[in-house]
């Protein structure tokens, strides 16, 4: 049933105040576009690059804005109820390859400084294959990869306007436009056919019946009744329960206006409609069939309003009004997040009240495995996210996942900075941000959700989606803010779905523009005698601009979820990342090692999802029997067991696309013929990446000119800043986790899964005390011990304390060292966690101070 405090949050909505504040900010966007015009349109380079003028604070946070979209407070907020916290290591994993970016891409990146990332193949390969690698990625990452990112966007927007701006005022020719949309796409696949064709025949004005009726002001309740909660029911003891239609009509205010057994009462609606579906349906299932109608063209009504803004400022200000509008969206969403954040754990009593009540609501056990970042040894038992595959994760997911070498928007980020010193730092800043600090105030609010409006079987026995789930942080929203501060988060969280929307449109189109458009049609229509000026690129960008946006639109409609569309194209992507890698480091890699790589994966992706899963709205190739056929169910105590279904998805579908795509790209590799010599030495006097793997070619470089000596970033400083980075972010993404948990859920027993906690602090004891201890030796004998001693030596120090029974698993009992448990709590191996990872930070800050890069820094003869 409906509480009185749900329905005090569905009364609340936006008020005047609140729309003063969003009003605001969407001026504040268009004048920054404006002011900022006469910049973009000087080139296409200061269109899409940003005239390569860009500092590391202004492109790093633009960074973060574009990965920060209205989706993700969302999906991590319905992820806490349906797989932990721990299901965010699906991005957390890639900690370390965005630090490989930083010390071993980033700077290779600006030295390469293609317009695109796109263009980056011309300077690498050579011939036909270059060709059609640089046409075939560059539509892919527009329409299908760029189109698919926004439609999830689009698809996290409509539900945060669902609930905040349920009954937007009417505007005839949109509404019009709008609903003809709907009726034309999948948006009405589970819209009645009978309704549908009553308003098609002009029978049924079904906006003017949501609106008249006040069908839209109550979006928690038609979501709650979709879901099932008052549908009749038989309980466990076989008492049958009646619906509770009649309840919703008084919810709504229509129970003396509307009959529930004749739909003729509506008023507006037809005699004699019934629902194809379910011609025994009452007059609520009719009118739910007609608030759904309104409710999608009030969303996309908003949505087409605030495409059109987005697209104004970005076609005409390029990547300079992207970033610098990133830069401001970025600041107001993250203060907006910490605000609700602070308020929601207030509404819930504070931090320790709100976990108790997770623990009362759905059990010690799985609240510990909902709330903490490390997956707990019951949560595979629960159904959340399991400690296999945490491990799948991050052994396998981090280091073949594309862009690993720092692609798409982040190498047009790093291609806009002034050098490659503020490539670098930008992209360290973005890491920093992205991982570490913004995440936490998002988990709060879904902690608070969770308890608010509990994942729970209705009496009927129905599960809510995950949809229900994810609506939950806008839910909180409205709970707890006062008017004025509703109306700033709501700002934010237009200015993350803006962020996010305006770079993907002005990267698509920096594709469709300069690597589709400029190298293979302009030549067809073009006078040789009288060649295409930059004042003519910059007006394809623009158009190029506003079809990347109605492809953005379109895509949308087709989209069921937020987070199915993640792990598709996780996919697409799971394999191709080593190849990224080997690209810039292995001279023998070529064109063709790409796009078979690519292509497998895409065939791979569709097939295991088939097998599994079914495709286009089909049902699984194999058997029900097949799929749920356990493999492993007797290895380590059943660790490894896996039903076949589950390799239809990531993490466990990368054991098959990944040895195959690769190994596919490696035997074509070796098949084909290398890229020509010259390119490939040209590339190598350019970027000079080094290594190895490039030995063949400094060779030949060599005996030309012997002076050569490759800048190259394959040295141990960067190693060294890559490890302290990567521990850097996970000491603080963790420890901050830690401080805020606390024991709360952990005390008062020595049962397995408290024992294995415990031993988890130790593991993380036992790495601190021995990375100091070995930086303590290290001083003392300074480069005297290399640095590969010191690794065996933190080994070492590691497995003493492992065999010592205080392993990350639990398996031994901690009570062997009863006074070292007694100090490894929650909150004091989060407190240790952040001033280790301070003082990681600082050794790696330091390193990039001018004084010290202009010193060591790779590239420096290169660049002179």
């Amino acid at each position: 049933m409906l509480t009185h405090h749900v329905l005090a949050a569905e009364a609340r909505g936006l008020k005047p105040a609140d729309w003063i504040i969003i009003i605001g900010f969407i001026l504040m966007s268009i004048g920054i576009g404006l002011y900022l015009s006469k910049r973009a349109r000087g080139s296409s380079e200061q269109y899409f690059k940003g005239g390569g003028g860009m500092g590391w604070l202004l492109l790093g946070t633009s960074m973060v804005a574009t990965t920060f979209a209205a989706d993700t407070p969302l999906a991590l907020t319905g992820w806490v109820v349906t797989k932990g916290v721990a299901q965010n290591w699906y991005w957390w994993s890639m900690v370390p390859v965005t630090m490989l970016g930083v010390f071993f891409f980033a700077r290779l990146w600006k030295r390469a400084n293609p317009m695109t990332d796109m263009e980056f193949v011309y300077t690498r390969y050579s011939g036909a294959s270059a060709h059609c690698l640089r046409g075939f990625k560059a539509v892919w990452l527009a329409l299908p990869y760029g189109c698919i990112v926004m439609g999830w966007v689009n698809k996290a927007m409509g539900v945060i306007i669902n609930y905040l701006v349920p009954d937007f005022p009417r505007i005839p020719v949109v509404d019009s436009l709008m609903l003809g949309l709907f009726l034309g796409t999948p948006l009405s696949s589970g819209i009645d056919q009978n309704v549908q064709d009553a308003i098609s025949a002009g029978d049924l004005d079904v906006l003017e019946v949501g609106y008249d009726l006040g069908l839209m002001p109550h979006p928690i309740l038609w979501t709650d009744y979709a879901a099932g909660q008052y549908d009749s029911y038989t309980d466990e003891e076989g008492v049958a329960h009646p619906s509770q239609h009649t309840l919703v009509l008084e919810r709504l205010g229509l129970a003396g206006q509307v009959d529930l057994d004749s739909v003729a009462s509506i008023p507006g609606v037809p005699a004699d409609l019934t629902l194809a579906g379910d011609p025994e349906a009452d007059s609520l299932d009719v009118l739910h069939q007609i608030y759904r109608v309104c409710a999608g063209v009030n969303q996309y009504k908003i949505l087409f309003l605030l495409f059109l803004i987005v697209i104004a400022y970005t076609s005409i200000s390029g990547l300079w009004g992207v970033m610098v509008t990133d830069f401001i969206q970025f600041w107001i969403a993250m203060i907006g997040c910490i605000i609700l954040a602070f308020l929601a754990v207030k509404s819930a009593g504070g931090m320790d009240a709100l976990l108790t009540q997770m623990s009362e609501i759905y059990g010690n056990d799985a609240a510990r495995s909902m709330v903490n970042p490390m997956p707990t040894a019951e949560a595979n038992g629960l159904g959340f996210f399991s400690r296999l595959e945490f491990i799948l994760f991050v052994t396998v997911f981090w280091w073949t996942f594309g862009f690993t070498d720092g692609g798409s928007y982040f190498a047009q980020r790093m291609l806009s900075a002034k050098d490659e010193r503020n490539a670098a730092m930008g992209y360290l800043w973005y890491a920093v941000a992205h991982y570490a600090l913004r995440m936490w105030p998002w988990l709060l609010v879904g902690f608070v959700a969770s308890v608010t409006y509990p994942y729970l079987p209705y009496p009927s026995g129905h599960l809510p989606g995950g949809a229900v789930a994810e609506a939950g942080y806008v839910k909180v929203m409205l709970d707890v803010l006062p008017v004025g501060l509703l109306g700033l988060l709501t700002a934010s969280l237009l200015a993350a779905y803006m962020s996010t929307i305006s770079t993907q449109v002005n990267l698509g189109a920096s594709y469709l523009m300069n690597d589709v458009y400029k190298p293979f049609i302009a030549p067809v229509f073009e006078n040789p005698s009288k060649p295409f000026d930059e004042k003519h690129y910059v007006r394809v960008g623009i158009i190029t601009t506003l079809i990347m946006a109605a492809a953005g639109i379109i895509v949308s409609l087709f989209m069921d979820t937020i987070s199915g569309a993640w792990f598709l194209l996780a996919g697409f992507n799971g394999g191709i990342g080593v190849i990224y890698l080997l690209r810039w480091y292995w001279w023998r890699i070529n064109a063709w090692s790409e796009i078979t790589c690519l292509a497998s994966l895409f065939v791979l992706t569709l097939v295991l999802r088939g097998l599994g899963m079914g495709i286009f709205g089909g049902s699984a190739w194999l058997s029900e029997e097949t799929l749920n056929t356990v493999l492993f169910p007797d290895v380590s105590n059943g660790f490894f067991a896996v039903k076949v279904s589950q390799f239809a998805i990531i993490p466990f579908s990368l054991l098959i696309s990944v040895p195959v795509s690769i190994g596919l790209a490696l035997i074509v590799t070796l098949l084909t013929r290398p890229t020509d010599i010259e390119k490939l030495k040209g590339f190598h006097r350019k970027v000079q990446a080094g290594g190895p793997g490039w030995g063949k070619i400094d060779r030949l470089i060599k005996a030309e000119d012997p002076t050569f000596k490759a800048q190259t970033p394959l040295n141990w400083g960067n190693f060294r800043n890559w490890l302290l980075a990567s521990a850097t972010v996970y000491f603080w993404l963790v420890g901050i986790g830690k401080l805020i948990l606390g024991d709360t859920l952990n005390r008062g027993g020595d049962d397995v899964a408290t024992l294995a906690i415990r031993g988890e602090n130790v593991f993380f004891m036992s790495l601190m005390i021995g990375m100091v201890l070995i930086g303590i030796l290290r001083l003392i004998l300074g480069r005297a011990m290399p640095g590969i001693v010191m690794f065996i030596l933190l080994g070492a120090f590691i497995l003493f304390v492992q065999m010592s029974g205080l392993n990350i698993k639990g398996e031994y009992p901690i009570d062997q060292l009863p006074a070292l448990a007694g100090l490894v709590t929650e909150r004091v191996v989060g407190f240790a966690m952040l001033v280790i990872g301070v003082g990681c930070g600082w050794l790696v800050v330091s390193t990039f101070s001018t004084k010290k890069w202009s010193e060591t820094r790779p590239g420096a003869a290169a660049a002179a």
